[in-house]
């Protein structure tokens, strides 16, 4: 039987071609942006990151992606993953990092690109976010870039 007559609750909302291919490693929630939810993040070997969102134009929401230039990241490299949070209150902001290996003739290396804005107002601008970057050069390929929510204080006794 067809999909569409099996009453799949799935349907195809819009299309954008990658120039190159990705992987599920390579996708990542936006995190809260501010005052609403993100969009999606999608980065390709070869180095390019799209950001995907909806926008509510006139009472009807509307696809709309766009590439991010991410700084620190080689033209020649290969993002191999990406992943995002938001910082845990008190502070503000998104985190982003991307993964890469950076082919240099006779070996590869790869790279952990840690990205945030500390400037007020600037903590959930992924235009300025890109443009921050703490680089660090790494002995392993870490496939699958996670985070983890690390709680520090008093546990409870029972």
């Amino acid at each position: 039987m067809e999909p569409s007559r099996r009453g799949c609750p799935f349907s195809e909302d819009s299309f954008t071609r990658f120039s190159s291919q990705s992987n599920v490693y390579g996708l990542a929630a936006g995190g809260l942006l501010g005052d609403g939810p993100g969009g999606l993040l999608a980065a390709t070997l070869k180095g390019k990151v799209i950001y995907f969102r909806y926008q509510d134009l006139r009472q009807k929401l509307r696809p709309v992606a766009r590439e991010l230039q991410f700084t620190y990241i080689p033209v020649d490299a290969e993002i191999v993953s990406i992943d995002t949070f938001n910082k845990s209150p008190p502070k503000r902001g998104l985190v982003v990092g991307v993964t890469f290996i950076k082919d240099s003739g006779d070996k590869a290396s790869p790279f952990l690109n840690i990205y945030c804005d500390y400037e007020p107002g600037s903590e959930y601008n992924l235009d300025s976010i890109a443009q921050s970057c703490l680089n660090l050069e790494l002995q392993f390929t870490p496939f699958q870039l996670y985070h983890a929510e690390y709680v520090c204080g008093s546990v409870l006794n029972k």
